[in-house]
Order: C-alpha cells, then sequence, then structure tokens
C-alpha cells in the first residue's frame, strides 16, 4: 500500500484557514466593538458617542497574512486621538494645560475578550470548507 503524502497541500489550507479565522474574529471584534454607546451607555461601562468618530475609526488595520510560519492581522482605532483615552482613561494635565480626570470605558478589550475564544472555532470551520 502506498501512502500519498500531501502535507504542503494540507500546510496551504491550514494558512488559508488561519487567514480566514483572524479575519471572520476580526470583524467580529470590530462590530462588538462599536455598539452600543448610545444614551445610557455609562451606566454600562461603555463610552457615549457623540459624533461616531471612534467607530468609522475602528477597524482591520492590516488584514490576516501568513509570515513565515504565521499567521497574523491587525484591528484597532486609526485616526482616532482620543481613542487611547477612551479605553484606558487619563489622569493629568491634557495639552492645553487642562487637569483632566477621565474615567477608561473600553471598547476594545471587551469586544476580543467575546470573540477570540471563538478563533479556534472559526479556524476549524475555514478549514473544513477550503
Amino acid at each position: 500500500m502506498a501512502l500519498d503524502w500531501k502535507g504542503n497541500e494540507v500546510k496551504g489550507k491550514a494558512y488559508r484557514a488561519a487567514i480566514l479565522g483572524i479575519d471572520a474574529t476580526m470583524a467580529a471584534a470590530i462590530i462588538h466593538a462599536k455598539g452600543d454607546h448610545g444614551p445610557g451607555a455609562h451606566s454600562k461601562r461603555r463610552f457615549i458617542t457623540r459624533s461616531s468618530e471612534l467607530e468609522r475609526g475602528t477597524r482591520i488595520v492590516q488584514p490576516a497574512r501568513k509570515i513565515r510560519t504565521r499567521v497574523v492581522g491587525r484591528w484597532g482605532v486609526r485616526g482616532v486621538v482620543y481613542a487611547r483615552r477612551i479605553e484606558l482613561g487619563f489622569q493629568g494635565k491634557d495639552s492645553r494645560g487642562r487637569v483632566v480626570d477621565a474615567p477608561s470605558y473600553p471598547y476594545l478589550r471587551p469586544a476580543a475578550e467575546e470573540e477570540y475564544p471563538k478563533l479556534k472555532r472559526r479556524v476549524t470551520r475555514a478549514f473544513r470548507h477550503a
């Protein structure tokens, strides 16, 4: 009996599935991060949006791609100066010399904590359907 080894084919399929799974997870995290910022949001420890600028800036920064033996992608906020202050809070003087004590209203971390555990399932599903 001869074994027809298709290691490179399987490895390629695994990388493609990882790319699809990571992109799907980042997209789901973005949807989660953009949600629930209307009236009453502070009572849920969420920020209240006024201009939707933060939501527009939350996106896939770099789609998933293979780099050597890993698959990586990046998501977050681009082009919104105050995004870090919303996520982490800020205490101290701002650029205008005002003393600020702003609480944190995390939106990226909760989205990641909700969606990252689903990554394995998404990669597995993509591998099976590839």
